[in-house]
């Protein structure tokens, strides 16, 4: 067996309270890496078509990455993986830490959970046993509690806990999974899966070593990496780059643009991703109003401040890092106000104050930080609760739902309180929260009256924090990738950021190859989503070629001992992301499920601000990224003879 993964996974049926060991060999490792391609390719393979993601047959997949615990930089992700009950196909997740490293000291690439418990369960997982332990007390405890209570039962502080919280209990289409008290796997609603078994969390400790095929030249490589990271103030990078896009677009509404000395160097290692708030908030990367308002009028300047860079880190107790990461951009913060006053939490991301500060109007510093610990200990989905939330406000504006719907909220733009109280409502699924708690597709349906008008989301997931209409590779993310409504994958500035042509010499024919503006453009798109593939295959974080030249490569040839070439990694970006969409394929799903709302399009353009008049042109893009795909328009996925030629046609058999 070659280095950088043990070569087997753990199938746990929580119905017979049985194990399954699979070993697998090199080759499939070559075809799928580990992380989600090793999720998708059980999954297809073990898994009915057309099964109710939350039944017993269902399965649900902790994977962990090819190059986690082998020492390379920013390996210390791990992915959740399964049939997403929120979009009807393909559902993975991830969240850094250090959880994906102790998967692999118990002796396994991944662990997948099938059947139901009869009654509340956590599961440990060691190198020498499967335990099953009682739950019962555990259940309606927040992940906090629960993190607690099975390291305190377990007397070893370093037993790395994922669990779910009331969300994931009641089976919210919204939901994740939650580890080391607040970093959620958040998308998919992967939360109600673990939640349908009665799987309240899953515990992993063990003291197997990790192969590595060469550890003198894996060690060589990461210490010229981290060389070099420190020599070119990698993070500072970052900001050069993102200013100097961000300050061109801001040159379209009249404004002085905001130099690169308003930002401190290195500004993910000092601020994390909200530095970047009040920037993406003017030049229209964050949406504003339910994707209909305009931020530096509906949202100005002076608010944006309020909820971010100094103000965040103004409370931050300590900084911290997740496993080989250089970066160090998360950070444990007091929080002052609120029902947790006087505890810590976790320091909210971007995302987050973009879902429940622009989208909803509010700068309520304070009640953002209570709702993203509300999130975190309940395990559910910030971007989709903001979302849920900021649904109801214009459909009560509009006059949908009134205060007798909302039991007695007066809901309205930028008010804080109701938003909180409604957050605490969506969690709890009462009264009108029960409505929301399933996201905003199926909140529409069960309003009506034409509710779908605002209900912004692809494929029954809400859309992030960044703007289609300002990057529109982002468009093709939403619409066109497995897992729709996602922006952790590819846009038009990913592959720069990322350096993908340095990396993979292929990227740079492919390129070439683009005879249009609408070829080129999703040429450019699919070189980021080929290299995400890989590392979502290997543990990595996007933030490791996001703010330095990681040698992804060069890592898995010295990890593994194999001699394969940047073209067959390539290759092998192309398969996982075939694979995953032939899946939804395969679970009926067509690309009318996955159409991104007329918002998120431009369909009616803003009157105002930098996105002014934009339009993306989503039917020719997604044309050409699916000719080059070689995915049939009518199915959405890969034709037989694109299958034959990523080898998984034996796969969807």
């Amino acid at each position: 067996m070659a280095g950088g993964y043990m070569g087997k996974y753990c199938v746990i049926d929580l119905t017979k309270k049985k194990t399954e060991v699979v070993e697998l060999e090199d080759l499939f490792y070559q075809k799928y890496l580990s992380g989600y391609g090793l999720g998708a390719a059980v999954i297809t393979e073990r898994q009915k078509p057309g099964i109710d993601p939350l039944s017993p047959e269902a399965h649900l997949g902790f994977c962990s990455g090819l190059l986690t615990g082998t020492g390379a930089s920013f390996s210390g992700r791990f992915m959740t993986v399964a049939k997403s009950p929120l979009t009807g196909g393909w559902g993975d997740a991830n969240a850094g830490g250090y959880l994906s490293r102790e998967i692999k000291r118990t002796g396994y690439d991944a662990v997948f959970f099938t059947g139901i418990s009869k009654k509340p369960v956590w599961v440990h997982i060691s190198d020498e046993t499967v335990e099953f332990h009682d739950a019962s007390e555990l259940w309606g405890q927040d992940n906090i509690e629960t993190n607690a209570q099975i390291k305190q039962t377990l007397n070893d502080k370093k037993a790395q806990v994922a669990s779910i919280g009331i969300a994931g209990e009641k089976c919210s289409l919204i939901s994740g999974i939650t580890t080391d008290d607040g970093r959620i796997a958040a998308r998919s609603g992967l939360g109600a899966v673990m939640g349908s078994k009665k799987l309240k969390a899953v515990s992993f400790r063990g003291k197997l070593a990790i192969p590595i095929a060469d550890k003198n030249k894996t060690k060589a490589i990461t210490q010229k990496f981290l060389a070099d990271y420190k020599k070119s103030k990698g993070a500072d990078r970052l900001t050069v780059k993102i200013m100097g896009f961000l300050s061109k677009v801001i040159a379209r509404t009249g404004l002085s643009a905001p130099s690169t000395s308003t930002v401190v160097r290195e500004i993910y290692k000092k601020y994390g991703t909200p530095g970047l708030t009040i920037y993406s908030g003017m030049v229209g990367d964050t949406p504003i109003k339910n994707w209909a308002g305009v931020g530096y009028t509906d949202f100005t300047f002076e608010k944006l401040q309020r909820i971010s860079g100094d103000r965040v880190i103004a409370d931050q107790k300590k900084k911290y890092a997740c496993q080989n990461c250089p970066l160090g951009c998360g950070g444990i913060m007091g929080i002052k106000k609120g029902r947790y006053a006087g505890t810590e939490g976790h320091k909210p991301e971007y995302e987050t104050w973009g879902a429940f500060g622009g989208m909803m109007l509010v700068d309520d510093y304070d009640a953002i930080v209570e709702m993203n610990e509300m999130c975190n200990r309940a395990g559910i989905d910030s971007i989709s609760t903001g979302a849920a939330v900021t649904f109801a406000v214009e459909c009560f504006e509009n006059g949908l739902i009134d205060h007798k719907t909302t039991g007695g909220l007066e809901l309205g733009w930028g008010k804080a309180q109701e938003a909180i109280r409604l957050t605490e409502m969506i969690i709890n699924r009462e009264g009108f929260g029960d409505t929301l708690a399933d996201g905003v597709k199926v909140a529409a349906q069960k309003i009506g009256n034409g509710a779908e008008a605002y209900a912004v989301h692809a494929g029954g997931q809400e859309l992030p924090m960044h703007d289609s209409r300002l990057d529109a590779g982002y468009g093709i993310a939403y619409q066109c990738e497995p897992t729709p409504g996602r922006h952790t994958i590819s846009c038009y500035l990913y592959p720069e950021l990322f350096g993908v042509k340095k990396l993979f010499p292929e990227a740079k024919k492919l390129l070439k190859q683009g005879r249009t503006k609408l070829e080129k453009d999703a040429r450019q798109y699919a070189t980021g989503s080929f290299l995400m593939q890989i590392i979502n295959g290997c543990g990595l974080c996007e933030f490791g070629p996001m703010t330095g030249l990681l040698p992804v490569v060069d890592y898995i040839n010295a990890v593994t001992g194999w001699h394969l070439s940047s073209a067959d990694y390539f290759k092998t970006g192309e398969r996982i992301l075939s694979l995953r969409k032939a899946f939804n394929v395969r679970e009926g799903l067509t690309p009318q499920d996955s159409i991104l709302h007329d918002r998120a399009l431009g369909k009616i353009p803003l009157t105002s601000g930098p996105l002014k008049g934009v339009t993306v042109d989503i039917e020719g893009l997604q044309q050409a990224f699916f000719d080059l795909m070689g995915w049939d328009a009518a199915t959405g996925g890969p034709g037989t003879a694109k299958q034959k030629e990523l080898g998984i046609d034996q796969l969807l058999s």
